[in-house]
């Protein structure tokens, strides 16, 4: 037994060594909140642990009442160290405890420690049965005092753990992942510090044997895990929280039963409340909202638009419905409401804008641009010489207005219709904006290598975007021998259509600011052509890339390739 018992103690002293490195590295992020709790905890493992090497050794070191007060003191401060690492790492912040408090919770512990150390004169704590060098603690035999510290003990164990849980239910990733770690090491120290008891009662283990501190290593070990991989004292509970309280949208947990869990600040605004009343029905939670009672009954996952009257205003939400799911079944329902308000304001603005725009451009300045029309092809035939040539340069300007009112106009019906993608004739479009352009421009050699027919599936807007290219081509075709070249090569995902022309290259500053996606005083278009085709290949699955060298241009459009023709 002397042996067994030596190896016992020898073991218990081996476990101790990583809990005092766990210990070293609490030490070194004192400052942090939760940081005292875990070093007070591994303290008292520590302690706790030395105060059994001493009894399972089996010759006596100290008597027994002495050996019991020291571990009555790291049993305390395991006692105390944990609610407090719990407390501080939920909250993130250093706990002060007021003074009144501390007296009143420090009663047992300090009576405890007063009649261990002079438990021979009255034997509350062991009674006089209990040898003079006991093999383990298993040997001693209780008092009445013994049993009321054990008691206090576990009490301030369990304080934490309905904390711990509370927050598990909503936690996620990191945050998750840490609270495992803590109640892993809790569930495995805490029936630990407990089994020296439950051994006593199975003749077939030696009473010498003694598991408690192999228990304090694993929980060290795991809290460890905590510490080191997933940063435990970071803020990522409290940032979480503050992101969730401190947003505009309303946010509503509702666990299975129907009932309120959580609310944010801006939800308890919402819907009226000074703060979240848990455990509400949440048909009650919302009666002055029906209508978001009737979305929650009716499981929609998503309502585009939910207008609600909140502060005697019409706010309007984005309404989504997402499961909460901390293992495999659902426990309950996060209901969010993006607040698209000031959005909705916004656009209904800027539309405004459109129709104002809309208005002007199509009666007043077109009219205009009408009469200025009709007036110069009068007067080119009554003036000659230089006023001829300025009549003339005239006409040529109101045309370009009048032709640039008119793509202006396509762009804002292309905007406004549906673009669902559907099936288009490519080939068709090509070759009857070739045919009409060439007819425009008798000077241009038109080569175009594009099958007659050929069904792509994109949105309808692809046919303004070809005849925009196409023009373009002709248009800049400006040379003595001038040619526009059109073809089309077919892949098994993609058609490459490449349309070239010799003549004026692109501005450069035109595809800068398509580029750049926005147009400034000093670096602006000419023109809306280029905008509408690049309008086009970002609301489609198309890709376009734009080449110029000294007299030629280039453009290079892949478009989905070619799908079966539409009966």
């Amino acid at each position: 037994m002397t042996q067994g018992a030596q190896s016992m103690a020898f073991l218990m002293f081996m476990s101790t060594v990583p809990i005092i490195g766990v210990a070293a590295y609490a030490v070194r992020t004192l400052e942090k909140p939760g940081a005292r709790g875990l070093l007070f905890c591994l303290l008292g493992m520590v302690g706790w642990s030395f105060a059994l090497i001493i009894v399972t050794w089996p010759t006596r070191v100290f008597p027994v009442h002495v050996t019991l007060t020291g571990r009555f003191l790291s049993q305390i401060l395991v006692a105390f160290g944990w609610p407090l690492f719990a407390w501080e790492y939920l909250r993130r912040e250093r706990v002060s405890i007021r003074p009144a408090v501390l007296v009143v919770f420090s009663v047992i512990p300090v009576v405890t420690l007063v009649l261990s150390i002079t438990n021979p004169l009255h034997h509350l704590v062991v009674l006089p049965e209990t040898p003079t060098n006991p093999t383990g603690i298993s040997e001693l035999v209780l008092g009445p005092w013994y049993l009321v510290h054990i008691c206090f003990a576990i009490a301030f164990a369990m304080l934490p753990v309905g904390l711990l849980l509370s927050d598990f239910w909503g936690a996620h990733g990191t945050h998750r992942r840490q609270l495992l770690l803590m109640f892993a090491g809790w569930i495995v120290g805490f029936p630990g510090a407990l089994q020296t008891h439950l051994f006593r009662n199975i003749e077939a283990i030696p009473l010498y044997v003694d598991l408690t501190p192999v228990t304090f290593l694993i929980t060290a070990l795991l809290w460890g895990v905590a510490l080191y991989q997933y940063q435990l004292f970071s803020l990522v509970p409290v940032s979480r929280r503050t992101a969730v309280e401190t947003m505009p949208d309303p946010i509503v947990s509702i666990d299975q039963s129907g009932q309120v869990v959580d609310a944010n600040a801006a939800a308890n605004r919402l819907f009226g409340t000074e703060e979240t009343p848990m455990g509400v029905p949440f048909e009650e939670f919302c009666k002055d909202q029906p209508e978001v009672l009737s979305l929650y009954e009716s499981n929609v996952e998503r309502q585009p638009e939910l207008a609600l009257e909140t502060d005697g205003e019409t706010h309007y939400f984005v309404f989504e419905r997402r499961s909460i799911s901390p293992g495999s079944s659902k426990a309950g329902s996060l209901l969010v409401f993006r607040d698209v308000t000031e959005l909705r304001e916004r656009e209904q603005d800027l539309d405004l804008l459109r129709q104002v725009q809309s208005r002007i451009l199509r009666h007043n300045i077109r009219n205009d641009l009408g009469a200025v029309q009709a007036y110069s092809e009068l007067l080119v035939d009554e003036v000659d010489g230089k006023e001829k040539e300025r009549v003339e340069e005239i006409r040529s300007i109101t045309d370009d207005l009048v032709a640039l009112s008119n793509k202006t106009r396509t762009v804002e019906t292309f905007v406004k219709q549906d673009q669902t993608s559907g099936p288009i004739d490519l080939g068709e479009v090509v070759h009857s904006q070739c045919t009409r352009y060439s007819q425009q421009y008798p000077d241009v050699t038109v080569t175009v290598d594009v099958p007659e027919e050929y069904w792509v599936v994109t949105i309808p807007a692809m046919r303004a975007a070809f005849e925009n290219l196409i023009e373009n081509a002709f248009v800049h075709s400006d040379t003595d021998d001038a040619t526009v070249e059109v073809s089309l090569v077919d892949g098994e995902e993609y058609a490459t259509v490449v349309i070239t022309n010799n003549g004026t290259e692109i501005p450069a500053q035109e595809l800068a600011v398509l580029e750049k996606q926005e147009e400034t005083q000093l670096q602006h278009g000419s023109g809306i052509g280029l905008w509408l085709v690049n309008w086009v290949i970002r609301n489609s699955d198309m890709r376009v890339e734009f080449e110029t060298e000294a007299g030629a241009t280039s453009v290079t459009v892949e478009i989905p390739a070619e799908t079966d023709e539409p009966t």
